[in-house]
């Protein structure tokens, strides 16, 4: 397929490109500044000029794709505002065309709220943290689209051994500094294993369907964080932080890394999708 990849350049975005070349598929791609596109081109992908907050000057080349996969976000204020009008742009635009194409969208683990013991399916209602509320409205929007065959991808705690959400907890000071309780689990997945879940969900993927993707279903913090004090020597217990003072200082969407969760790959296993990370913690060492 030819796909329109929102967000190339990010974390997420990143590990797609490789995922997707090395699968048969081609790639156009959105980039805002030279150094963006001068980054694209190095990669081979072939590169589209502009703005995710200005989508009527690109949605236009949906025309040209088979498929959209959108990892996009300006992580502002307005990102939820920013995200809608590029998804309605892109459906104005499908509107005008004869065919449907395919809409890969996506959530988040933080959609689920606190499970605590419960293992979140894609059955499992949503109870999203206020700061990422649009995601449920944006998301419906575009399951709705008659132009767009929609699947949404619902990623888990993203890692890879010293970036990502592992970034947060890399000793500053000699410390390593925890949002929330250490006892807390985090449903966990590599970037390069969510890039594949991606790949598949395009290619396998039942339109209208959600899937949720991690390799572990719950990771408690405590193992992750003695791991981190070994391999850096650190004699100090983790600073624990709290979530009304995360919030002060960071905003609401500071809940998020809080939350005690856990979440089922069982529908991603049944579409073919085989992690090959299946143990942060060892990884970490």
């Amino acid at each position: 397929m030819r796909v329109l990849l929102l967000g190339a350049t990010g974390f997420i975005g990143s590990a797609i490109i490789p995922e997707l070349f090395e699968h048969g598929h081609s790639i156009i791609a959105l980039a805002r500044s030279d150094a963006a596109e001068n980054q694209l081109v190095d990669k081979g992908v072939g590169v589209v000029r502009g703005d995710l907050r200005e989508p009527e000057k690109w949605s236009n080349y949906i025309h040209e794709v088979d498929a959209v996969i959108h990892v996009a976000a300006t992580f502002t204020d307005d990102m939820g505002d920013v995200d809608r009008q590029a998804i309605e742009a892109l459906v104005a635009q499908g509107n005008r065309s004869q065919k449907t194409t395919r809409f890969i969208y996506t959530g988040g683990v933080w959609l689920y709220g606190q499970t605590g013991d419960h293992i979140a399916t894609e059955d499992t209602p949503l109870n999203p943290i206020s700061s990422f509320s649009w995601m449920v409205e944006n998301s419906r929007y575009a399951l709705n689209a008659p132009c767009f065959n929609t699947s949404i991808v619902h990623p888990g705690i993203v890692y890879v051994r010293d970036g990502g959400a592992f970034s947060r907890l890399i000793p500053i000071e000699g410390r390593i500094e925890v949002w929330g309780s250490v006892e807390k689990r985090w449903p966990l997945v590599h970037r390069d294993d969510l890039a594949a879940a991606y790949r598949i969900v395009l290619e396998k993927g039942k339109p209208g369907e959600s899937y949720n993707v991690c390799s572990e279903k719950g990771v408690r913090l405590s193992d992750i964080t003695n791991v981190i004090s070994e391999r850096f020597d650190l004699t100090t217990k983790p600073l624990v932080r709290s979530i009304e003072e995360l919030i002060s200082e960071h905003g609401e969407w500071a809940e998020g890394p809080t939350l005690d969760q856990q979440m089922s790959n069982q529908k991603m296993l049944e579409l073919g999708w085989s992690p090959e990370h299946l143990d942060a913690v060892a990884e970490l060492l």
